[in-house]
């Protein structure tokens, strides 16, 4: 029995053409456009699943601790390398592992089923917010967008994310016009379950829901706003758990939140001078069109001036569909508003950052956005001429990026973001080791070891080196506080030393601390790589792919 709450209106509702085959020849020719871009999507989505590159490394890190660590260590005690991740993620990550084995594929599926549940459930959402051919476009973009296709496929919760950002978006467009208790309780305990699969969930389930009971005290008063109470106390009390649970026990990352403020600018500024506020905007819009948005062709361009005019154009019609969209319906604005504004306050508060990946789960905001100033450009012109030219060039402008991006990914996979060769560094090292052989393992690989150690079961047992640099005031006492270490090589006779000559940081670690193994001219490894060959005689045997290095030497008595 539905409990006596007062049904209360919801938004004003814009009415759009139905996107069914009801719509006739055309409509029927948009709505085969929309499932072919989701298939598109889901094909490209498969194909680098089946590609299965390495692991790169902030996958690395999660899974060391997911093929390590059973349902009751995932859930009650701290993961590897300071990592966090919501119980629901690490439990369906557990589970493929169970089933499937502790390879790359095992833990990159539920990422891409999440990847490819996004693609349908935009289609509804679309619908709700654009006209039939926007909508495709719009469906056409998240499937297409780079970084939304390779996060689909990366053993990370930012699939995830995404999903539960549509979902909500979703739940909002499935609520009736007058939602009675039924269907409140319903949306509040779907949007309860999201936060235990995302903690970006509580923006896009806030957000959503404010620009809903706003709607509704607009329209019927307190009285009319005080059911959405119901929806919003089942996700406070979701979301009070979930931080006493897991959020709240996640120790003191400041190096993460130093790092971010300053070489990402992921905070958004608390300044009361336009000039630093414009700037941080620009550069962010910028940043997003880019990264999750995918509106950049993966090359150099040649011409500053069509560099410009290619990003100018989506920066224009992101901003425009803001502006435009909020002019003409104010509350549709802050359904997809309010969760951006919600981020901006948190990464203000250096709570959240506001950065690439981060907020990849906006993405279908800014998508719509960006393709509702298209429909309105299409729909102005269309006042005074035939809007058909100008409405392909839209399309075409738009698509022409992440379109590119996508074919040149699958003839050159490696162009693909994040392409490693940890994995390829350490079977190399498996194939050439033989009984009476050392491996050595540079602090900045461990992540790659204790990964493929366990799920490759390589034949050899590496000596781990210890990260020491910032015991150390210089690089010769750095070689001092490394030498008990090496006494781990007496009795051998061939060592195999793996590093990266990129990584620098270590979890945990401060960027440019200490100075001098920031140095420009320093290079990671390289003052084992001259204690090595000072210590035996180098082999021609070595190894290196993108930054990850294998050398070999012969050691002496």
């Amino acid at each position: 029995m539905p409990l006596p709450l007062p049904a209360a209106p919801l938004l004003v509702r814009e009415e759009v053409p139905p996107l069914s085959p009801g719509g006739g020849r055309g409509g029927r020719l948009v709505l085969l456009l929309t499932w072919l871009a989701v298939g598109a999507g889901a094909l490209l989505r498969l194909f680098h699943w089946v590609d299965n590159r390495a692991l790169w490394r902030d996958e690395l890190y999660l899974a060391a601790s997911l093929v390590r660590r059973g349902f009751w260590e995932l859930a009650t005690g701290p993961l590897a390398y300071e990592q966090k991740a919501p119980l629901g993620f690490l439990w369906a990550e557990r589970l493929a592992v169970e089933l499937l084995g502790k390879g790359e594929m095992a833990l990159r599926l539920f990422p891409l089923l999440c990847g490819l549940a996004a693609l349908a459930a935009f289609v509804p959402v679309t619908h709700h917010f654009l006209r039939p051919w926007a909508a495709a476009l719009a469906v056409g973009l998240l499937a297409l967008a780079s970084p939304a296709v390779y996060h689909a496929v990366e053993a990370k919760q930012y699939s995830t994310e995404l999903l539960a950002s549509v979902l909500a978006l979703l739940l909002y467009v499935r609520l009736p016009a007058r939602p009675g208790a039924r269907a409140l309780l319903g949306w509040g305990l779907a949007g309860a379950a999201l936060l235990w699969f995302s903690y970006s969930a509580v923006f896009a389930l806030a957000g959503t829901g404010l620009a809903a009971g706003l709607g509704a005290l607009r329209r019927g008063g307190w009285r009319g706003a005080l059911p959405y109470a119901l929806p919003a106390a089942l996700w406070l009390c979701s979301f009070a758990a979930v931080y006493a649970l897991f959020l709240g026990r996640y120790q003191d990352s400041r190096w993460l939140t130093v790092f971010f403020e300053k070489y990402c600018q992921a905070y958004l500024p608390l300044s009361f001078s336009p000039a630093t506020l414009f700037k941080w905007f620009f550069e962010k819009a910028n940043e997003i069109v880019k990264n999750p948005l995918g509106q950049t062709f993966r090359f150099a361009v040649a011409s500053p001036a069509v560099f410009v005019l290619l990003r100018f154009i989506p920066l224009v019609l992101l901003g425009g569909g803001m502006a435009v969209m909020l002019k003409k319906n104010f509350f549709r604005f802050t359904v997809l508003f309010f969760p951006v504004l919600l981020v901006l306050v948190a990464s203000a508060l250096k709570q959240y950052p506001f950065y690439e990946r981060l907020v990849l789960f906006l993405a279908p905001m800014f998508l719509l956005f960006m393709v509702y100033c298209a429909q309105e450009i299409v729909g102005f012109v269309s006042k005074k001429m035939n809007a058909s030219a100008v409405q392909m060039a839209l399309v075409a402008v738009l698509l022409a990026p992440p379109l590119y991006n996508a074919v040149r990914e699958i003839y050159q996979p490696d162009y693909f973001l994040n392409k490693e060769k940890g994995r390829e560094a350490l079977l190399f090292i498996n194939e050439k080791y033989k009984a009476g052989d050392a491996v050595y393992v540079y602090w900045n690989m461990w992540h790659v070891y204790d990964y493929y150690k366990e799920a490759y079961r390589l034949k050899f047992t590496a000596i781990k080196g210890e990260d020491l640099k910032t015991a150390s005031a210089n690089e010769t006492e750095y070689l001092q506080n490394l030498t008990p270490s090496f006494r781990q090589l007496q009795g051998k006779k061939r060592l195999w030393f793996l590093y990266d000559s990129y990584l620098r940081i270590n979890i945990g670690g401060f960027v440019e601390q200490p100075a001098w193994y920031f140095d420009a001219n320093y290079m990671p490894g390289q003052t084992l790589e001259a204690a090595f060959s000072s210590s035996g005689k180098r082999m021609e045997e070595k190894f290196r792919g993108k930054d990850a290095v294998v050398s070999s030497f012969e050691l002496a008595p």
